[in-house]
């Protein structure tokens, strides 16, 4: 599982004012929490609870430092209120590590989450241990304009459901809705929780407003509509260990690893031995990630961007082993290294149909998916699914995947009346019939390469011979988008180990690796 700075601290500590006063952000008042102390909240004489912190504070904006410690208690932040929250410290607030000081938060009443906030106006959470809910393990609501939700180097583990439930509201972190909402998730490890319907590990945007405007009845790309706006603000998922959290609702559970539903920026994560577990048969979808933008058939969209993951021994015998896009979250895939996942699609693109798709070429409730330079080998399931939507796919390897149901790398599954899948792209090592794919030109399988990448066995997914008869290179990059977005997509400008592309040869090579 090799992506760089991946986890807790693998991007370092901010200090907050917490060790250097200069560096406390501007207008912020500062209180300190020690274990066991009684004090009224200064660093020589802190605080013993954080709750005693954030009753302090009120609605004045704090920094409430935390050194390292046990902490039984449910943290409820209030309403609308700017809170920085700083774990990992040392007993005498001069030094700064989470791995080393664990400020562990563990819920006191486990019916409760163990940190709420609802509506905050500016929320960091940075260096916690959170554990111990049956609920969530962090939740903040979010439904006024401009809030910003940032949660770093948190270790947030065995919160949530364990058994089959029809509950939607357990599991790791949840941070729900809002149109304008901006956030940051980043170098949080987050392990063994159990969700229910929606993400098990991480839920983002669940109730997210209108983030964009699609026309779905344009004549661009073949006829397949047109995204004429996007809001300017993401979630930005990014190195995180998201690892063995599993899903329990009893119906079709979605998004084990993560389950995001507005406009999203995820990379360079870990998503590992995510499953969709459910009473027992791992029947689910996105057991990875998924990305649901359901609006009801309102046209709106959201740009989901799935850049320089490792997805590795997720599972779900339903479809979306590794990233599901869904109902109008348009993807742009590109970069990961998807390998080792259980069930039919490792990348899965599917629509928001139902019975019909209706409308000019079935446009209304298609989505669309474009897929780059992705290496996606050796899972159990057919590397890509399509189903009442458009994926353009180029320049990625597909190789040693298996599924006894599918026909070489693609399912091709049969949706709605009207909703047609159109699966094009170019310059693929992939697996399949040319009659059946007419659109998909210039590729090739190679199934009968004993060596195309260096070893399955050791994880080593470079290409062995970059000049075997596969060619699996090209001078130039070019691609044609699924759909046209307000922003033009650009070509992935480095590789996942960060490398430039294109290589010191002007050479781009297919998969995910450009060396």
């Amino acid at each position: 599982m090799k992506v760089a700075n991946a986890g807790i601290g693998g991007n370092g500590y901010l200090d907050y004012g917490c060790i250097n006063d200069a560096t406390r952000p501007a207008g912020y008042s500062i209180l300190f929490v020690r274990e066991g102390a009684t004090g009224t909240g200064t660093k020589a004489n802190p605080y013993g609870t954080i709750s005693q912190a954030i009753a302090a504070a009120g609605s004045t904006r704090m920094v409430v430092c935390v050194a390292g410690g046990n902490y039984h208690e449910n943290v409820d932040l209030g309403m609308q209120r700017n809170h920085v929250l700083v774990g990992g410290l040392n007993s005498v607030f001069t030094a700064r590590n989470a791995l080393t000081w664990r400020s562990t938060v563990t819920a006191a009443d486990a019916n409760q989450h163990v940190i709420h906030a609802e509506a905050p106006a500016a929320l960091t959470i940075d260096g916690f241990v959170v554990t111990g809910s049956n609920n969530r393990g962090i939740n903040a609501t979010a439904w006024d304009a401009g809030e910003h939700i940032t949660l770093r180097n948190n270790h947030v583990h065995h919160n949530g459901c364990t058994t089959p439930t029809a509950r939607t509201d357990c599991g790791g972190v949840d941070v729900e809705g809002g149109r304008t909402v901006a956030v940051e998730i980043a170098n949080n490890l987050i392990e063994e929780n159990g969700g229910g319907h929606h993400g098990g590990g991480i839920n983002i945007g669940g109730n997210t407003e209108s983030t964009g405007t699609l026309d779905p009845t344009t004549g661009a790309n073949d006829g397949f509509g047109t995204v004429l706006t996007l809001t300017g603000l993401v979630a930005n998922v990014h190195h995180n260990i998201i690892r063995n959290n599993r899903l329990y609702e009893e119906s079709l559970p979605h998004g084990a690893g993560l389950a995001i539903g507005m406009n999203g920026d995820v990379h360079h994560n870990v998503f590992f031995g995510n499953d969709t577990v459910s009473d027992g048969d791992h029947y689910g979808v996105g057991a990875g990630l998924i990305g649901q933008h359901d609006r009801g058939g309102s046209a709106s969209v959201a740009l989901l961007i799935v850049r320089d993951n490792w997805f590795e021994a997720n599972r779900t015998t339903k479809y979306g082993s590794a990233i599901f896009l869904d109902q109008y979250s348009v993807g742009y895939v590109y970069n990961n290294v998807v390998v080792r996942n259980f069930g039919t699609g490792a990348i899965l693109v599917d629509g928001n149909c139902g019975d019909t798709c209706t409308g000019p070429n079935g446009n209304n409730g298609r989505n669309f998916v474009t897929i780059l330079n992705n290496t996606v080998v050796d899972n159990d399931g057919a590397g890509l699914a399509v189903q009442d939507s458009t994926a353009h796919v180029y320049f990625n390897i597909f190789w040693r995947n298996r599924d006894s149901d599918v026909n070489g790398d693609i399912a091709d599954v049969g949706g709605s009346p009207g909703a047609d899948n159109r699966i094009r792209g170019a310059h693929n090592i992939i697996n399949i019939n040319p009659a059946a794919f007419p659109l998909m030109t210039d590729s090739v399988s190679g199934e009968g390469v004993p060596d195309l990448l260096r070893s399955l066995a050791s994880q080593n997914y470079h290409l062995t011979d970059v000049t075997n008869a596969l060619h699996p290179y090209q001078f130039d990059q070019q691609f044609v988008p699924a759909i046209v977005l307000p922003t033009p997509l650009q070509p992935p400008t480095d590789d996942f180990d960060g490398l430039p592309r294109p290589d010191g040869a002007g050479r781009y090579l297919y998969g995910a690796y450009g060396r």
